[in-house]
């Protein structure tokens, strides 16, 4: 088996839905073999037919369940059943429902609820089933299972968007096409209304085939009978869903029915239908014939028909639309006759002309293939077909592709993907392209007996879906279908199920790929989708070519090497590439860098050595001969022993050639005439760049740029980005830094990367003065540092980065400043207490005020404060700052007592807590025992006494409060037992009374001394049984004659 050989996948996400058991039994026939197990045939399988389509609900279904839909009143089971629907759709939408608005990824606009308007919310996935053996149509919902669901927006820090249930799919009611009422007026009492309801009707044609098609914002089902066609709109909206099935219900929605009575001698009876995209409906016939009709005026009118020119046609088993803007076909599969072995044709296709406006008759008809199919479920829309030895894809006039693919099938279907428009650099051109040709194969595997569905790629050679069905399962119908840009095949089972395979989001299946090295399947499947970016699939192509690098493949990888043009550095594949053998390689390279005017003059040198080591002469001149640009920078570059000669030559150049001239050279300019190369720079980067002015300069003036602002009228050229020559700077971060600061000031845009160096430049050199003592400096320094901290485009920098530049540098007013921006409390308390000033703790009460949680910490830093301020030494009586140390400990003493106030009015900290904060102990919710007493840092208690005394009071008057409740409480229960005890006394005075009364009645002592003797001549009687048993043991063990010692033992009565 050629497939064999493919890896296999996992694209697809596996889910199942099991049908009710009176679904099941009415859907899947089933018959019964010689073991009594209901087993099912593989012709048994074609009776059931299946259609997959999306739909859409009208907002005015989700109102009120006394709304009409059109002029009739809607029944609780449609409602049931659309309310179910509706559930599926909110599931799947991205914003909430609650205000009316669903958004699904599926639909393009938002529809609003609104009883006045008629948008339709779209998105549905409904799966209709019916079987030969029933006259019903069932109808699943499949919604969930099919959508694509993001779990989480790639960057997004949000909580991930969480899944819906798929159980709100399953089975969403039925109706019966061809049943049959009788005529006559509906009932009007509720007794005969409940009846006729259950009464059953008069049953229909039983369904032969399904077809589902789109038309605007309405589904079609077209329902076949052997002698029989009707199309319904939207019967999705008119389920029923009672219970049991044996209750048919009408179709009472809108439908088309067949103009003419069907006529079975003429028109042979009916196997196979489909709807086209346009309204057009096509039957096939068991002789062979096709007949098409078109909807006018609520009928099904016959515009067409004709039968096959063979002589002994087969039956068509399957009819297929394929519809384009200006051309229609129509697709027919014969089916084999195993008992004639006729041939009666097998594929063909007829073409049908413009779909608005048919011919009367065929154009033409191409016969693609002459072998028949075995079964309707072998082909799928006529371009697909499943045989033996492969899958074989026709296009409308001939056999196009066979993927080999061996074995029994079972069922197939083509799973539609999404196709991307690919654009071709050489001539522009556009074309549309797959990504995957994706076609699900059921089968019968060989190891294990069960049914196996395999979905195979056969644009990128892979397996990507296997699974094995359970054992009780076949195969019966698959079907696709692609929603939002996401694949998904259906497929259902014997067993009374339906399994949905949806297909992965894009970077799953690309990380699978790229997993096993399959980088060519990754690129294709990641430029199909929209949705991925360019750098990464400009990334995959760089890590498939490092990957035929490392195996050795130079050609293909530098084929790899060349869709990286642009995004990765040109420098990075020439160096590989700079050996002998490897020089064509690199020809083809440095071509197309020239194709696509990204080559350099260095570029172009460079294949120009390489033409003369191949030995190509003629394309060495044509490369020998350089443009102006090229030769005004081999003219710096022969100058470059000569910096101010090389220097006034660039001044002398245009700002586009001076520009590229700087980019090239600046490096070896700016070591030997830094201030120089930077003053040209600035002028490049600030638009004031003149060649003439620069010249007449002659290099020496260009300096002077530096200092002086600039205004806009003195613009004379385009801004050139900085960014473009700060790598000539890098040995010279002092002139760097004056470059970047002069073009900040400017308002030069600036990249992240770049503000960033300015930032770690102006922090090293107010580091370098402040270690120097150059106070002017490091003020200057300072006021820049801050400026860029604070400015209006310090985000780009990032609050983050900048806290660890400031804090190598230990700049703690940006490291402050920076604290109070990112809210980190802890360090800010800290920082705040290493301060220790008045306006340091002025900011601690006041984040105390804002969250009390804080404020144990911040008496603990006040204690510490004060601690060290009254135990230091201060033989003066002075501080530093000139400020009394006496001064300094009140006011931090008053500090403390305002905290110890908040600390009250807020009740957040306990006062044994506080206590143990101004003791000393530590700030945590328990001492810290392992302090030692000399270590403690505390704080005088007159600081503490009015808290102290405040909690005192307080809790004085708590105490009293309590003991007045205790005592009123005691007093309560000495009242009750007060009531008790008179209670029980009057109840002692009646019993003592009724005593009294029976003494004369009754004698105690008599009653007691008859139970004494009693109770003595019960214990003498058993105890006199308990010896007489032991005795007549003894004696049987001992006795010759047993007989004889029982009959004794019964004479004296012993035994009774």
């Amino acid at each position: 088996m050629a497939a064999s050989r493919w890896k296999r996948f996992a694209f697809f996400d596996r889910n199942n839905l099991t049908f009710q058991s009176e679904v099941m039994t009415d859907l899947i026939p089933t018959i019964s073999n010689e073991s009594g197990r209901l087993t099912l045939s593989f012709d048994e399988g074609d009776t059931v037919s299946m259609a997959v389509s999306t739909a859409s609900l009208p907002m005015m279904t989700l109102n009120n369940a006394d709304n009409k839909l059109g002029d009739r009143k809607r029944s609780e089971d449609e409602s049931s059943s659309i309310e179910a629907m509706f559930k599926t759709l909110s599931a799947c939408s991205s914003s909430p429902t609650h205000d009316g608005t669903l958004q699904l990824q599926s639909q393009a606009q938002s529809f609003i609820n609104s009883k006045k308007s008629s948008d339709q919310v779209d998105g549905l996935v409904l799966v209709f089933c019916a079987s030969q053996e029933s006259d019903r149509v069932h109808c699943i919902d499949v919604t969930v299972r099919c959508h694509p669901i993001s779990r989480s927006s790639p960057g997004d820090d949000s909580d991930p968007v969480s899944m819906p249930d798929d159980s709100l799919d399953g089975w969403r009611g039925y109706w019966t096409p061809f049943v049959k009422k009788p005529k006559e007026k509906p009932p009007n009492r509720i007794e005969d209304r409940i009846i006729s309801d259950h009464l059953p009707s008069i049953g229909g044609d039983t369904v032969i085939d399904l077809a589902a098609s789109r038309q605007g914002e309405n589904l079609w089902v077209a329902c076949l009978a052997s002698t029989n066609l009707i199309v319904f709109v939207d019967p999705h909206l008119s389920l029923s869903c009672r219970l049991p099935l044996a209750t048919n219900a009408a179709e009472e929605c809108l439908s088309y029915r067949l103009a003419t009575p069907w006529n079975t001698q003429q028109q042979q009876k009916c196997t196979c239908v489909d709807i086209s995209s346009t309204g057009l409906i096509a039957a096939g016939t068991d002789k062979g014939s096709v007949h098409i009709f078109s909807p006018q005026k609520g009928y099904l009118r016959s515009i067409m028909a004709f039968s096959s020119p063979n002589a002994n046609p087969n039956p068509i088993i399957s009819i297929n639309w394929s519809v384009s803007a200006s051309k229609a076909a129509l697709f027919c599969c014969h089916q084999s006759l195993r008992s004639t072995r006729t041939t009666g044709g097998g594929i063909c296709c007829y073409e049908l002309g413009d779909p608005i406006n048919l011919s009367s008759t065929p154009l033409a008809r191409h016969d693609l293939d002459s072998r028949p199919v075995l079964s309707g479920r072998l082909c799928d829309n006529g371009l697909l077909v499943a045989r033996p030895d492969g899958i074989y894809t026709y296009s409308h006039t001939q056999k196009i592709a066979v993927s080999p693919i061996d074995g029994i099938k079972l069922a197939v279907c083509n799973i539609p993907t999404y196709q991307a428009v690919s654009t071709n650099h050489s001539d522009k051109s556009a074309t549309t392209v797959a990504a995957s040709s994706y076609a699900l194969v059921a089968s019968t595997d060989s190891k294990s007996g069960r049914d196996a569905v395999d979905i195979y790629d056969a644009n990128n050679k892979l397996v990507a879906f296997h699974v094995l069905l359970s054992p009780s399962h076949k195969a019966l119908q698959a079907a696709g279908i692609m929603v939002a840009n996401r694949s998904s095949a259906i497929v259902l089972t014997s067993g009374g199920a339906i399994v949905t395979l949806t297909e992965k989001v894009t970077s799953e299946k690309v990380s699978l790929l790229t997993q096993k090295n399959l980088y060519g399947a990754a690129i294709s499947m990641a430029y199909a989708d929209p949705s991925y970016q360019p750098n990464d699939i400009t990334s995959l192509y760089r890590r498939y070519a490092e990957h035929l690098y490392r195996k050795g493949s130079f050609s293909e990888a530098m084929d790899q090497y060349i869709y990286t043009i642009g995004a990765l550095e040109s420098s990075h594949v020439i160096f590989r590439y700079l050996d002998a053998p490897r020089i064509p390689m690199l020809v083809r390279y440095l071509e197309e860098l020239r194709r696509r005017e990204l080559a350099t003059a260095v570029h172009n040198e460079l294949l120009r050595t390489c033409y003369m080591k191949l030995g190509d002469d003629d394309a060495a001149e044509r490369i020998s001969a350089p443009s102006d640009d090229e030769t005004s920078c081999l003219a710096v570059a022969s100058l470059t022993h000569n910096p101010k000669e090389a220097l006034a030559m660039v001044c002398s150049f245009e700002a586009p050639k001076a520009a590229e001239a700087l980019v090239i050279y600046g490096a070896a300019l700016a070591r030997t005439l830094p201030r120089e190369t930077a003053g040209v720079v600035v002028s490049l980067c600030l638009g004031t760049y003149s060649p003439s002015a620069m010249a007449a300069a002659a290099a020496q003036e260009a300096s002077r740029i530096l200092e002086y602002p600039i205004n806009e009228q003195d613009r004379k050229c385009s801004l050139y980005p900085v960014h473009l020559f700060a790598s000539a700077f890098l040995e010279n971060p002092k002139m760097l830094r004056l470059i970047l600061a002069h073009c900040n000031r400017n308002k030069c845009q600036l990249t992240p990367t770049l503000r960033r160096t300015l930032l770690e430049l102006t922090l090293a050199e107010w580091n370098n003065a402040k270690r120097s003592g150059d106070t002017e400096a490091e003020k200057l320094r300072r006021k820049e540092a801050i400026t860029a901290l604070t400015d209006a485009h310090c985000s780009d920098i990032g609050d983050y980065n900048s806290l660890v530049l400031v804090q190598l540098a230990g700049f703690a007013e940006g490291e402050l400043l920076l604290y109070e921006r990112l809210q980190m409390i802890p360090m800010l308390l800290n920082r705040y207490a290493q301060d220790g000033g008045d306006r340091a703790r002025r900011q601690m009460l006041a984040m105390c005020r804002n969250d009390p949680q804080i404020l144990a910490d911040v008496l603990g830093h006040f204690v510490s404060i004060a601690s060290e301020k009254i135990g230091g030494d201060s033989t003066d009586g002075i501080s530093d700052d000139g400020q009394s140390t006496n001064s300094q400990e009140e006011e931090i003493l008053e500090d403390i007592r305002e905290s110890l106030s908040m600390a009250r009015s807020q009740g957040v900290l306990p006062p044994v807590r506080v206590a143990r904060i101004l003791a000393g102990e530590g700030t945590g919710q328990f001492s810290d025992s392992s302090m030692l007493d000399t270590n403690k840092r505390t704080v005088p208690l007159s600081v503490a006494l009015d808290y102290v005394g405040d909690i005192l009071d307080e809790s004085r008057g708590k105490i009293l409060t309590l003991q007045a409740e205790v005592e009123e409480y005691n007093a309560l229960c000495n009242s009750m037992e007060e009531e008790v005890e008179a209670l029980l006394s009057d109840q002692y005075d009646d019993q003592d009374t009724a005593k009294s009364k029976n003494q004369d009645e009754l004698d105690i002592e008599d009653l007691y001394s008859r139970l004494q003797s009693s109770l003595e001549e019960g214990s003498n009687l058993e105890n006199k049984t308990s010896q007489s048993r032991e005795a007549f043991w003894r004696d049987m063990d001992q006795s010759d004659d047993r007989f004889e010692t029982i009959s004794r033992y019964f004479a004296n009565g012993l035994i009774a």
